[in-house]
């Protein structure tokens, strides 16, 4: 598979120069935008605001999947290793930075996954054709930028389907198997599983282990699964109630959640051992899931703007 990829990056360039010889410069601020639906940043807006304010059923799903998939996208990128469009043929315009592995695209992977589930889930016709539009868009964006092939792109959504289709037959019988053991067990796999995967991908295109694109995602799942467990033990939050209700509960969230996401990296120095580094990251976005799904539900409850469930 890494040969016939690699002989496939001359096509994959001349098509990159082809698309940016019909850009303008309005249109690459627009894709610069549309490139923004498939950051760190836009899921951190994404996630909570789904789980605090609109469903939260769908929200726990929808956090498990893009975190599982963020993951999974990073496990292919370094098998395959692929370099970016731009360190392979000079002709190529970078027009933002990127260091992980070219194939596949976790841009087209991750919003074929999360708008595709939200799609499928709300079931609504005007929501599909927003979802497909914003598929397509992000995709479209990563060639425009100058840092997928066409490949890296196709290979995202076919990869990000898999994972959809998998996660939409897995989840109900594996939620319902959870949801019967014990709270210890559970508290176990929810540590377990992430810490298991982080170290069962392979090391960084600079040989640094574990790869950072392991522990993000999985120490963010940790932490959003331990504060589910703990939120359906203590808090069970409802996301539903009045509209000024569900604003004030995203405001409120949003503000707590990026002091925790922020916050750590203004107050750790630039240079540190990777050790140390890779520890305090898993803490860092660990402490970001729980927050997310415990600590600010709690207060949502605590300060009157989410009713209890069987209140």
């Amino acid at each position: 598979m890494g040969p016939w990829l690699e002989s496939l990056v001359p096509w994959g360039a001349d098509f990159i120069v082809w698309v940016q010889s019909l850009s303008r410069p309005w249109l690459d601020s627009l894709f610069e935008l549309l490139t923004f639906l498939g950051n760190e940043e836009f899921y951190l807006l994404l996630l909570p605001l789904v789980y605090w304010s609109i469903h939260k059923r769908i929200g726990i799903a929808l956090g498990f999947l893009s975190l599982s998939s963020a993951w999974m996208n990073s496990l292919v990128k370094h098998l395959f290793k692929i370099p970016r469009p731009g360190a392979l043929d000079s002709r190529v315009k970078v027009l933002t930075e990127e260091t992980s592995p070219s194939f596949p695209s976790g841009h087209a992977q991750g919003t074929l996954v999360n708008w595709g589930y939200l799609a499928h889930r709300f079931r609504n016709p005007v929501f599909w054709v927003v979802a497909i539009l914003v598929i397509l868009g992000v995709g479209l964006s990563r060639a425009v930028l100058g840092v997928h092939f066409p490949q890296d792109i196709l290979g995202g959504w076919l990869i990000g389907l898999v994972v959809l289709v998998l996660y939409s037959w897995l989840e109900p019988p594996v939620a319902h198997w959870l949801s019967g053991q014990k709270t210890v067990t559970q508290v176990v796999l929810a540590i377990g599983v992430p810490v298991l995967l982080i170290l069962l991908h392979p090391s960084g295109v600079d040989g640094s282990y574990p790869a950072e694109g392991s522990i993000t995602p999985m120490s963010a799942l940790a932490g959003f699964g331990l504060g589910m467990i703990m939120e359906r033990r203590r808090v069970r939050f409802r996301a539903d109630g009045r509209w000024w209700k569900r604003v004030l509960r995203f405001l409120l969230g949003m503000a707590i959640a990026t002091v925790f996401y922020l916050g750590p990296s203004q107050l750790l120095p630039e240079e540190m051992a990777y050790g140390l580094e890779a520890a305090l990251r898993f803490v860092r976005y660990a402490l970001l899931g729980w927050v997310i799904t415990f600590l600010c539900p709690w207060l949502f409850v605590l300060s009157g703007l989410a009713e209890q469930e069987g209140s």
